[in-house]
């Protein structure tokens, strides 16, 4: 095999490349303003983001609550540790009246600037990195036009800079729910082409007003490279290209398996209902209700997503999610992702009726124990070994592997730590692990060798004729001295 042809990306922003984003509140709609990065940093993270809402920091005009934003600000110990996106959204300064969600257009411009700079100033020198709203091709995030999107960009771009020259804006917020067109053998996800036109515009008609593009990083990890691609070609036929990070990803999601597709259509029920502002109603709450009831009877791939659901299908869901943990990251920098923030921190759900409950219930990585955030769950301890094996991360490199298309090789550098390979075997999203291991060799050099999955399990290799030997499985390896 030859790694010499393939395409290489420098991690090039500063700080650290491997980050944690805290939840969807912070210090708002009753979730405490938690004092987290500790805990985060002890998983090997250096990079978090939050997400604040301007009804939260300016409830009436001219009024600022900064006690939530000192509570995160001051947790950082330097401006690259830290993330805030704001959402538009308001009671008062907004078109669509909303505490939390949709965000609308500022009435008045002049209110968004002075909001704006006024929160940049506050932070000055302690937050590098900001962001406008999120995902606003879909109408639950945005309740605007594209147009009315780029000319609060501009806006908030002239406030940062304003007030603090040396801040970062990122741009997009990008679902990234859709499938390029070097895959064929896929269908398109339902909203994606609405999803594309929204953001040609934001990339052709904003370029000169952000300074970091931001692609989310769900569905299938197989499509991340190619989805990273495209959207960078998008931006050389523009004539420019600036740094892409991901401030979301994750996986499994519910819908990645067949069995779920089924129930596609609650979700536009629900982003109907909260993108006509009852972002409290739970239109679907009874269907819910009904797979309690007959849960038993349910696909294993649906179960496991559920609250209550047999202990062994929650072990099965946090074996498959540290396995992407692995992949989506890999997959990420070795397109030329800058930084990665998983979604998400907190362990936290609400009733098992809820629709983001059964889809995003059991993502969180640490959750509360005797009053402190300290109770780690599986994903907390897949993310800490993967977070030490890439610490120093320099570059990813995809590596191929002829004749062998369901292997997946990948060189991490880290500098003076030398190289570490991650390899695995393509398989079946759920029962792949039940496949037997297959032997896999590499050239090896140094006449030592260890490996250890992406589950914490060493494995046996052996050293033999100047290569490494080991079982391999769908479940990612870490091959190193």
């Amino acid at each position: 095999m030859n790694d010499d042809d393939i395409d290489t990306h420098q991690i090039t922003l500063p700080g650290s490349p491997l980050g944690i984003a805290w939840a969807f509140l912070y210090g708002y709609g009753g979730i405490q303003a938690a004092t987290y990065m500790p805990e985060l940093r002890k998983l090997g993270a250096g990079f978090t983001k939050v997400y604040l809402i301007w009804n939260q920091i300016e409830p009436e005009k001219g009024s600022f609550d900064w006690n939530t934003v000192d509570a995160f600000v001051n947790q950082l110990e330097s401006p690259e540790e830290g993330l805030i996106a704001l959402f538009s959204s308001s009671k008062w300064a907004t078109r669509t009246s909303a505490e939390m969600l949709p965000p609308s257009p500022a009435k008045q411009p002049e209110h968004y600037y002075r909001f704006v700079y006024e929160l940049v100033r506050h932070c000055r020198g302690k937050v590098r990195y900001w962001q406008n709203d999120a995902e606003p091709n879909n109408p639950v995030f945005w309740a605007g036009t594209k147009e009315e999107f780029v000319s609060g960009l501009e806006i908030f771009y002239r406030a940062v800079k304003d007030a603090d020259p040396d801040a970062k804006v990122i741009a997009g917020g990008y679902d990234g729910l859709f499938v390029p067109p070097t895959i064929t053998d896929k269908p398109p996800f339902s909203m994606q082409e609405a999803g594309l036109r929204f953001f040609d515009y934001v990339l052709d008609e904003g370029r000169n007003i952000f300074d970091i593009f931001d692609l989310r990083l769900y569905g299938d990890p197989y499509t991340i490279r190619p989805r990273i691609e495209f959207m960078r070609e998008k931006m050389h036929r523009l004539g420019y290209e600036k740094p892409i990070v991901c401030t979301e990803y994750g996986g499994p999601s519910l819908f990645q398996f067949a069995a779920n597709r089924q129930y596609r259509p609650w979700v536009a029920a629900w982003s109907q209902t909260v993108a006509g502002g009852q972002a409290e109603a739970n239109p679907v709450a009874a269907e819910i209700e009904h797979l309690y009831e007959v849960m038993s009877t349910l696909p294993p791939e649906t179960q496991m997503f559920m609250q209550d659901c047999p202990p062994e299908l929650d072990a099965t869901l946090a074996r498959i999610q540290a396995r992407e943990l692995v992949m989506r990251n890999l997959f990420a920098f070795a397109a030329g992702i800058k930084k990665t923030l998983y979604w998400q921190f907190l362990h936290t759900h609400g009733d098992r009726n809820e629709l983001m409950t059964l889809m995003f219930g059991k993502i969180g990585m640490v959750g509360e124990e005797n009053g402190a955030l300290t109770r780690r769950f599986p994903i907390a301890e897949a993310y800490a070994r993967m977070a030490t094996a890439f610490r120093d991360l320099e570059r990813v490199t995809q590596i191929d592997t002829p004749g062998q298309p369901e292997i997946f090789l990948f060189r991490v550098d880290r500098g003076q730590r030398g190289s570490l390979y991650v390899v695995w075997q393509k398989g079946d999203l759920f029962s792949g692990e039940d496949a037997p291991p297959v032997l896999f060799r590499l050239k090896w050099s140094a006449n030592t060798v260890s490996a250890i999955d992406a589950l914490g399990k060493t494995l046996q290799a052996r050293l033999l004729g100047g290569e490494v030997h080991v079982p391999i499985s769908v479940t990612p390896v870490y091959l190193d001295l």
